[in-house]
């Protein structure tokens, strides 16, 4: 009845989990703005008197139904001091991107990510576009795309990017910076925060010799995820650019305190040892996942001469196939062996096999805990409800597939079953576009 009851509370969780994280049920969970073609002045801004429009947005087309991200930061200066000023800057050591290396659209969600020293290498980023009404410099309304990409972090892990666009005929950059991290789920990266990441651009040209002035303006700018203002950076007008517990203690005597200890100490290593091979199962788990993103920061630093998305077709594979082979492997009992029979041998040598429920619970709580570490080295401190609710889903299935390979009989094949095919579905849901 008991493996009944958690088939039913597993179709229940992982079915609200997909339908929710996919958006099929209504709940908004995102900005989806509606804007028509045609851009009149009031929806663009003017850094300077007299000066250029920009659009305060970019697009992934040359069109305003593409917008993604706004434009939070304008720095005033000529294109090239601009440039050298981000990329020669002692702490960031921007560089530039590489413009023939596409990725697909990052998602922008609005969450924040704690800042910290970074440093600069170079990026690889999708083409986007902002707009342009050059009239009163004597030409006309045109879309353009950025004129260079930098970004800091690194492309399988966690990153600032940003995308500088450079009127011809003006001496200021817009700027549209952001944080994002490569989510090994749906192979691309997720913008995690775009005002955080304005502030640590903006903390950086604090102070510094080359810089008249930094402030604020309010400009309205409240789509694309941002707060409504524009960092404005104004560098000098002469001068060089400068480059630089399960123990409980009560109260009580000495004595009753001393057996208690040992009691609790007593359970405790019984309890572990009768669990033994869930907590492989945790760590193994926790050790796949993380170990994945581990070597595609290896591989992006040491093969410099390759393009970080080579390592995907082959680290990809292993994560998605080897999460559950890894699950059932260590938690099918030896007599229901059969691909894994050496495998499951050497494993019932290491403890007694798992019930279902102590293996789901392990199950979610290794890679659940994998999860976690992992967004925390990356500088995420907050997720969006879709994605979080992604990986809930995920966290259930694979803890169903681990509660059905316990058991040899219908119930357990039934739930195996139903973990097999919520794992499928919630690989496939973000290669679709549904997360």
């Amino acid at each position: 009845m008991r493996r009944r009851r958690l088939l039913l509370l597993g179709l229940v969780v992982l079915g609200v989990s997909y339908l929710v994280a996919g958006g099929f049920l209504g709940v908004p969970i995102g900005d989806d703005p509606a804007e028509g073609e045609t851009l009149d002045r009031d929806q663009l801004v003017q850094p300077e008197d007299g000066g250029s429009y920009v659009w305060p947005y970019t697009s992934r087309e040359r069109s305003t139904d593409g917008r993604t991200l706004a434009i939070n930061v304008i720095i005033h200066g000529p294109d090239e001091r601009v440039q050298q000023a981000l990329i020669d800057q002692s702490e960031l050591e921007w560089e530039e991107t590489d413009p023939e290396e596409e990725e697909a659209e990052a998602d922008a969600y609005e969450v924040t990510a704690e800042e910290g020293t970074i440093e600069w290498d170079d990026a690889h980023g999708s083409t986007r576009y902002t707009y342009l009404d050059t009239e009163p410099r004597g030409g006309g309304a045109i879309w353009v795309e950025e004129s260079y990409q930098l970004h800091a972090g690194t492309y399988l892990g966690s990153r600032h990017h940003i995308r500088a666009y450079t009127p011809p005929n003006d001496d200021w950059t817009a700027i549209q910076t952001h944080q994002e991290y490569w989510d090994w789920f749906s192979l691309r990266h997720t913008v995690t925060d775009i005002q955080d990441s304005r502030n640590t651009l903006e903390a950086d040209f604090l102070e510094q010799p080359y810089v008249d002035e930094i402030r604020r303006e309010y400009h309205g700018v409240e789509r694309g995820w941002n707060d409504g203002w524009l960092s404005v950076i104004e560098l000098a007008a002469v001068g060089p650019v400068v480059l630089f517990g399960l123990l409980g203690l009560g109260g009580g005597s000495a004595g009753d305190t001393t057996r208690t200890v040992l009691r609790g100490t007593r359970r405790l290593l019984g309890w572990v040892l009768a669990n033994v091979r869930g907590f492989l199962l945790a760590g193994a788990l926790a050790g796949l996942f993380l170990g994945i993103r581990s070597a595609g920061l290896v591989l992006e630093a040491a093969v410099s001469g390759i393009t970080p998305q080579a390592f995907v077709p082959i680290l990809y594979p292993i994560l998605v196939a080897g999460l559950p082979i890894l699950t059932i492997v260590l938690t099918q009992p030896l007599e229901a062996a059969s691909r894994f029979l050496r495998l499951q041998r050497g494993v019932s040598w290491i403890g007694r096999p798992l019930e279902p429920q102590p293996a789901f619970l392990f199950t979610v709580v290794g890679l659940g805990t994998a999860f976690g570490l992992d967004f925390a080295g990356l500088g995420v401190t907050a997720l969006p409800i879709e994605l979080l609710l992604h990986r809930f889903g995920l966290l259930i299935a694979l803890g169903l597939v681990a509660a059905g390979a316990t058991r040899v009989d219908a119930e357990g094949r039934g739930l195996l079953g139903v973990g097999l095919l919520g794992w499928v579905v919630g690989i496939a849901m973000p290669l679709l576009g549904y997360v």
